[in-house]
């Protein structure tokens, strides 16, 4: 009796172990952690309760050649072009086509990669298969703190060794930063040719109680706008690009912009506009605005803006009372921003532009709503446009409204206000009220946004500023005998260039060594900082290869800010340049800009960020900004997690820098455990190290 107990017992125990096994298969199986062939399956209805998933993904990287004139194109016609091409030989050689090539990238077979959807707190791990022969390459995620993963960043030489030709590298992280994001190679030639994709990260929040995001339909219309080097313009990777939507329904619009060649003349930018629709902006970088309700939003390198798009059912808007088929151009025209001129451009982009359009298929029946899903813990039920309680109650306007009223325009990019020329000349030495230098003001048809959630009241203050100061000179170079005039960039009198080793792995263990926070002398680390770095009483320091250069030659080095884990840090841009514009993006953090101005050549701009008013109402929070030329932006940000983070120049065209980027080291307090032991670096991580060989002996 107690035998056959005991056997039964056994049994028991080897089926719920069975049992337990196959249930953590069938886990790991719906939760993706399989590798599948592109991307597993993660987007879907975000929900609080589920279980963060493991969203698995392999992205295969390539490169690819063709005549540069195939660029414009489109791709039904490729091959009909290039068997002409090839039909105009001389002496037997294809001499045009040898001379108009040009190289694009491929993201698992596509110009523009998928777009990858996740849902907040899921697990991305992502296999990136480098296929390019004699190229290594580096894969950023926009928008994500990575606040256990600084070596996820994506950086090359800074938390990462480039992924070198034919290897693969396994990219793993948690997504916890809600809105549109991207994920592109680290240079701006590779994001401008092809390799980018989106990035979506969503809530439950945001699709279930958001007044204003909710109502959407669960269809989300999702744009990649590029622009080539040669001007040309695509959505999602397509010269000829068809959205099709179905009446009477409010889409999310989900818009990145790529655009780091600058064909643009100055004073000039991309505004996109859709026929006889509007507009609502409701978000830039992932951040929540207050609705703006416009006709056309202004686009700069780098940004991600969020927008609900209504279609109508009226006959203006569908042509026959929602019979469905009408066609409408979705327009990328270039318009001055700062009293430039485009009217070419205009004209130009405004007749490429009708080869995106925005198509009804179906119908739906008037006054037709989106069914949302009551939330099952009792929360309020979603809300009608404008009840946020902090702001008033805002109808979405008609065409006939936009006609009539101001703003009509949205632009973000557009910060900066100017300081009156008499006023500068009337002050004594100098001397200038803070009133008489305007703050973030709206003009009449230009509009810049407002964030939907409150300042934080402990950025009122800041532990640690850090002034920027960008500056350009035309240096000589002498090249095949002949002298050429070149541009040399600088931040505070430095140029950065990237480390030979991995700076994640050698700067660090320096710090907890040393237990010093300035200078880290190393023959690999060549670092730099100081001169204007405001109220922390550090010195200036620099490599010894440097201590002998004239003057007004910068120094080429690492240039390295340093900031206490937990510090309030102000940070102020000051664009010297007086010919160009610049983008700058903020790795792991987001800022809000809390100030901006314009001053005129000769002006002591050391002076106008401390007169500048500091805007602490709803003040936009990003984490790209374009900086315009003669002017300043003063940004504020709460260094929250630890990390090597780059404050990079998008506007870097050819190669990884143009020396204007700056890395701001982010560490902790004097006498606390160093950066290392906040997170752990798996010990396998891939290193890169110089090899020199021996010294004195051949073997």
């Amino acid at each position: 009796m107690r035998r056959s107990r005991w056997i039964s017992l056994l049994v028991q125990r080897v089926l719920i172990t069975v049992a337990v096994f196959l249930a953590a298969m069938l886990v790991i199986y719906f939760t993706a952690i399989n590798p599948k062939e592109i991307f597993s399956p993660c987007d879907r209805p975000c929900k609080r309760a589920d279980w963060p998933r493991i969203c698995r993904y392999r992205l295969v990287i390539e490169k690819r050649l063709m005549p540069k004139s195939l660029l414009a194109v489109d791709h039904k016609n490729i091959i009909r072009t290039t068997d002409q091409a090839a039909a105009t030989t001389t002496g037997g050689h294809l001499a045009w086509q040898h001379q108009q090539q040009r190289h694009y990238f491929l993201v698992n077979g596509r110009h523009t990669g998928p777009a990858l959807t996740v849902c907040e707190r899921d697990f991305i791990v992502i296999d990136i298969v480098n296929r390019i022969p004699g190229q290594s390459i580096a894969i950023h995620w926009t928008g994500q703190s990575q606040r256990r993963t600084p070596f996820m960043d994506g950086v090359p030489m800074i938390t990462q060794c480039p992924i070198a030709s034919y290897t693969t590298f396994q990219y793993k992280f948690q997504a916890d930063q809600v809105g549109t994001h991207l994920y592109h190679g680290f240079s701006a030639e590779e994001r401008g040719l092809g390799l980018v994709g989106a990035f979506v990260v969503r809530s439950e929040h945001e699709q279930r109680i958001h007044p204003v995001t909710s109502g959407c339909h669960r269809q989300e219309l999702v744009w990649i706008i590029a622009e080539t080097d040669s001007g040309a313009l695509s959505i999602n990777g397509r010269r000829s690009f068809v959205q099709q939507v179905k009446p009477g329904l409010r889409y999310r619009l989900r818009v990145a912009f790529v655009s780091p060649f600058e064909t643009l003349p100055e004073g000039c930018q991309y505004w996109l506009e859709v026929e006889q629709h509007r507009l609502t902006v409701i978000a830039l970088d992932g951040n929540l605005l207050e609705p703006v309700p416009v006709e056309r939003v202004a686009l700069s390198d780098g940004d991600r803006v969020d927008m609900i798009l209504e279609t109508s059912l009226g006959k203006d808007a569908s042509g026959g009372g929602g019979d469905g088929g009408q066609e409408y151009e979705i327009r990328l025209v270039s318009v001055a921003s700062n009293n430039g001129s485009c009217e070419q451009e205009h004209l130009r982009f405004a007749s490429s532009s009708s080869r995106f359009k925005l198509k009804y298929v179906g119908t739906e029946a008037a006054g037709t709503q989106i069914l949302i899903e009551e939330p099952d813990d009792g929360a309020r039920a979603p809300a009608a446009a404008g009840s946020h309680p902090d702001w008033q109650e805002q109808k979405i306007p008609t065409k006939s409204d936009l006609d009539q009223q101001r703003p009509r325009g949205f632009n973000a990019g557009r910060l900066m206000c100017d300081v009156p020329s008499s006023v500068v000349a009337a002050s004594p030495a100098g001397q200038i009220s803070p009133n008489q230098i305007c703050p973030l003001e709206d003009g009449e048809e230009v509009h810049r946004g407002t964030s939907w959630d409150h300042f934080p009241a402990e950025l009122r203050d800041v532990d640690r500023t850090i002034r920027l100061v960008l500056t350009k000179r035309t240096v000589q170079r002498e090249i095949l005998g002949e002298l050429f005039q070149d541009i040399s960039y600088s931040v505070n009198g430095f140029s950065f260039v990237f480390p030979t080793v991995v700076m994640l792995r050698k700067l660090l263990p320096a710090i907890r060594r040393t237990g010093s926070r300035t200078g880290v002398e190393d023959g690999q680390l060549h670092t730099c900082s100081g001169n204007g770095t405001g109220n922390t009483g550090g010195g200036r320091w620099m490599p010894k290869k440097c201590h002998q250069l004239p003057p007004d030659e910068s120094c080429e080095c690492v240039h390295v800010e340093h900031v206490e884990a937990g510090h309030r840090v102000e940070l102020v841009l000051i664009n010297e340049d007086p010919d160009s514009d610049h983008s700058y993006h903020l790795h792991g953090h987001s800022f809000y800009i809390v100030g901006a101005a314009r001053f005129d050549e000769g002006w002591q701009h050391q002076q106008l960020d401390q007169l500048l008013r500091r805007n602490f109402d709803r003040p936009l929070r990003r984490d790209t900004v374009r900086i315009e030329r003669r002017s300043l932006v003063v940004l504020r940000f709460d260094a929250t997690h630890a990390g090597l983070w780059l404050l990079r120049d998008l506007g870097a065209e050819h190669g990884w820098s143009r020396g204007l980027d700056v890395l701001l080291v982010v560490h902790g307090r004097a006498g606390r455990p160093a950066i290392e032991e906040e997170f752990d670096i798996p010990g396998d991580f891939p290193t890169c190290d110089n090899f020199v060989g021996p010294k004195y002996f051949l073997i």
